[in-house]
């Protein structure tokens, strides 16, 4: 079976829980692991299971309005947040939305799995 890791990560987190679900997949299956910016309708259209996780944004995914809010508060000194070196680009919802993204899937038996992750803090703003 080919997995295809798909992930979007503003700070780190949900980068480092694709890497972990990567790994355990890749014990048994061939694994493609990418960042949103790079995941192709050609790498979805090789896989026989995608995953595709995103940080959770005031309870929901992330929007571009979101995401940049993500990015002014890693510039805020103190606040202790590196953005991931991939957090650039389209989210997994642009991704999702975006034209063609998963239209190669079509007529395929193609699993699908989605996860989410959020930063510990106040509930209302965290998700």
């Amino acid at each position: 079976m080919r997995a295809l890791v798909v992930y979007e990560s503003m700070y780190g987190n949900t980068h480092a829980v694709a890497v972990s679900i990567a790994a355990g997949l890749s014990t048994r299956h061939d694994v493609t692991l990418v960042p949103v910016t790079r995941a192709t309708p050609e790498l979805v259209a090789a896989a026989d299971l995608l995953v595709v996780g995103g940080p959770t944004h005031l309870h929901r995914m992330s929007t571009a309005a979101s995401r940049r809010w993500a990015a002014d508060a890693a510039r805020k000194q103190g606040r202790g947040l590196t953005m991931d070196p991939d957090a650039d680009g389209p989210g997994v919802r642009g991704w999702l939305e975006g034209a063609g993204s998963l239209g190669s899937l079509g007529g395929q038996n193609t699993l699908a799995v989605a996860f989410d992750t959020r930063l510990s803090g106040v509930p209302l703003f965290t998700g």
